[in-house]
């Protein structure tokens, strides 16, 4: 399914805000290693535990990012790791269940069957739209990134949320409280669905090849090492960086090793500075 342009204006809001708080917050962690910044403004460290990721004692490298789905009537699903969902989809209806979670659904229109997220006792409606749900401890979340959904809390009063806008309703039954989005905002709450490489005490050869597999799929410039100083290979990344965010990377590189990166050609070559 092609995305609209709103959607795909707002993954790329997504994008450039994680790169803004990554260059924002560049730390060096001392020893060898270098800290990449994370969404929640946090840094990890060797030895280092924040919720969800523990820094392995040996030396990895993977990719996180949502599992991506197609639902029987040709509507998107990504699945925030983690999430669960099960669906029913007959000559009537189109009702999904969220379980747990965080999902984003970008649905194919189809008047005749509007499409129903239930999260707990909240039913979220859409004939055409894209939105995502979030299935809290104390709250189902809706943030609306195209068109418009109706979000139908069992025991209070039906709201209707636009595109950049969020809707929030506690357990319960209150009344759904209805809020807008800067593009910052948004871009923050949405973040996990632009896929993150993840690090733990990596060497540089071995993130460099990650980071240029991921990034030969999206025609990003190859980086490559340009010198020879056995040093290098001595240097290690901890953390977490959106897997687009080449220009971050390579500002992490040049401000806490003195790494000089020369984008003249169609390779970004690394250089010790000079």
């Amino acid at each position: 399914m092609r995305r609209s342009g709103a959607e795909s204006e707002l993954l790329a809001e997504v994008a450039r805000e994680v790169g803004r708080q990554r260059r924002r917050r560049w730390a060096g962690a001392g020893g060898g290693v270098i800290a990449l910044g994370l969404l929640a403004g946090l840094w990890l460290r060797p030895g280092a535990i924040f919720p969800g990721v523990a820094v392995a004692p040996t030396a990895t490298a993977f990719v996180s990012e949502p599992r991506r789905e197609q639902l029987p009537d040709g509507s998107i699903v990504e699945l925030r790791p983690g999430a669960q969902i099960t669906h029913v989809f007959d000559a009537e209806r189109r009702h999904v269940t969220l379980l747990r979670g965080e999902a984003h659904f970008e649905v194919t229109k189809d008047p005749a069957r509007p499409f129903v997220v239930r999260a707990r006792d909240v039913d979220v409606r859409a004939v055409g739209t894209a939105f995502a749900v979030d299935l809290g401890e104390k709250a189902v979340e809706v943030v609306v990134t195209h068109g418009r959904v109706a979000v139908e809390p069992a025991a209070a009063q039906i709201a209707f949320v636009d595109a950049g806008q969020r809707a929030r309703a506690p357990a319960g039954g209150a009344p759904s409280e209805v809020s807008t989005l800067s593009a910052a905002e948004a871009a923050t709450r949405l973040a996990w669905r632009v896929p993150q490489l993840e690090f733990s005490r990596t060497p540089l050869a071995e993130a460099l090849a990650l980071i240029n597999a991921r990034g030969a799929a999206s025609g990003q410039p190859r980086i490559e090492i340009g010198h020879d100083d056995p040093a290098w290979r001595e240097i290690q990344l901890s953390g977490i960086l959106a897997a687009d965010n080449t220009g971050g990377f390579l500002l992490l590189l040049e401000t806490n090793f003195g790494i000089r990166s020369d984008r003249s050609g169609p390779t970004i070559k690394l250089h010790p500075a000079r």
